[in-house]
C-alpha cells in the first residue's frame, strides 16, 4: 500500500492525483492517507477534500483507508511513527505550493520525511495540475555514482509505464575557471566519458522498466551550473516531470535553502519530484 501525507491544500489535492496513479501500480494497489491535524485547516475544507480524494480511489476501484490524528511532538514526526520503516513502504508528500523567502523544501515536513524516513520517500511540487497526475516526458539527472539510478527506480517504475520519453540527464560539472579553460577537445573527451557511463544507465532502465529503447534517450554536457543545465535541458527536451535524487547531507537543515535541489524546484518549468537517496 502506498502511503499519502494529505495537508489538505490545493497543492495537497494536486499531489494526491500522482499518489493515486501510483498506487493503481502497486503490485497490491492501495492508498493509505495521512492526515495529521495541525490547526492550520477548517474542518470544512478538510472533508472536502477527503471527500474528492475517496470518492476517485472508489471511481478506479482502488482500495483506500484513512487515518487522521492530531500532531504530537510535530507533524513530520506523527507521520514517521504511522508509516511501519520499511523499504517495501511508499509514502508521497508534497513541497511547499509557494517558496516566498523560505525556499520550497527547506524547514518543511517533506524535507524532514526525505531526510529521516525509513521508508521511501517521494516529494513533490506540482507545476501542472492539468497533466492529472500522468506525465509523459521525464528528464532524470544522474549523479555518476556507480550506484546510477538504482535507489530512484522504485518510484520510478510507477510513475512511467504510460511515458512516452524519458531523457536521461549527466552533467559533468566543474568549476568556472576550469569550465571557462576547457577546450573543444578536453569537452569532447568529457562528454565521451559521460556517454559510457549514461549506456549502463539506459540499458539498466530498459531492463528494470521495461521501456523500449526507443523511448529512452541520453544528455551528457559539462558544465559549472548543475540547477541551471537541469533547466535548460528541462524546457529543451519540454520534459513534464523532472525526477531527481537528494542526498541526506544535502537535506541537512543548513544547506537545503539555496542548495541545487531548492534551485531546480524554484525554476523548474514541470512538476518536480525528489526521492531521497544515502549520502
Amino acid at each position: 500500500m502506498l502511503h499519502f501525507a494529505y495537508d489538505g491544500s490545493i497543492h495537497g489535492d494536486w499531489v494526491a492525483r500522482y499518489a493515486m496513479q501510483m498506487a493503481t501500480r502497486l503490485p497490491e494497489p492501495g492508498l493509505r492517507v495521512l492526515h495529521v491535524e495541525d490547526g492550520q485547516l477548517t474542518d470544512a475544507a478538510l472533508e472536502g477534500g477527503l471527500a474528492r480524494i475517496e470518492a476517485e480511489c472508489a471511481s478506479r476501484g482502488l482500495p483506500y483507508e484513512l487515518v487522521v490524528q492530531p500532531a504530537r511532538s510535530s507533524v513530520a514526526a506523527t507521520l514517521l511513527r504511522l508509516v511501519p520503516p520499511s523499504p517495501d513502504e511508499y509514502l508521497v508528500c508534497g513541497t511547499r505550493a509557494r517558496h516566498k523567502s523560505r525556499g520550497f523544501l527547506a524547514g518543511t515536513v517533506s524535507q524532514r520525511l526525505l531526510r529521516e524516513g525509513a521508508c521511501r520517500v517521494l516529494s513533490l511540487r506540482v507545476m501542472q495540475p492539468g497533466l492529472l497526475g500522468g506525465p509523459r516526458s521525464f528528464l532524470v539527472p544522474v549523479s555518476g555514482r556507480p550506484e546510477g539510478i538504482r535507489v530512484g527506480l522504485p518510484f520510478l517504475r510507477l510513475l512511467v509505464p504510460e511515458a512516452a520519453e524519458v531523457q536521461v540527464l549527466l552533467v559533468r560539472r566543474m568549476n568556472r575557471p576550469q569550465f571557462l579553460r576547457m577546450s573543444h577537445a578536453e569537452a569532447a573527451r568529457l562528454i565521451q566519458r559521460g556517454q559510457d557511463y549514461v549506456v549502463g544507465i539506459e540499458q539498466s532502465l530498459n531492463v528494470e522498466l521495461g521501456l523500449p529503447l526507443r523511448r529512452l534517450d541520453a544528455i551528457v554536457v559539462p558544465s559549472d551550473d548543475l540547477p541551471k543545465e537541469i533547466i535548460i535541458q528541462a524546457n529543451k527536451v519540454k520534459a513534464e516531470m523532472i525526477y531527481m535524487g537528494a542526498s541526506i547531507r544535502s537535506l541537512r537543515p543548513r544547506s537545503v535553502y539555496g542548495s541545487p535541489i531548492e534551485q531546480v524546484l524554484r525554476s523548474a518549468p514541470c512538476d518536480v519530484a525528489i526521492y531521497g537517496t544515502p549520502s
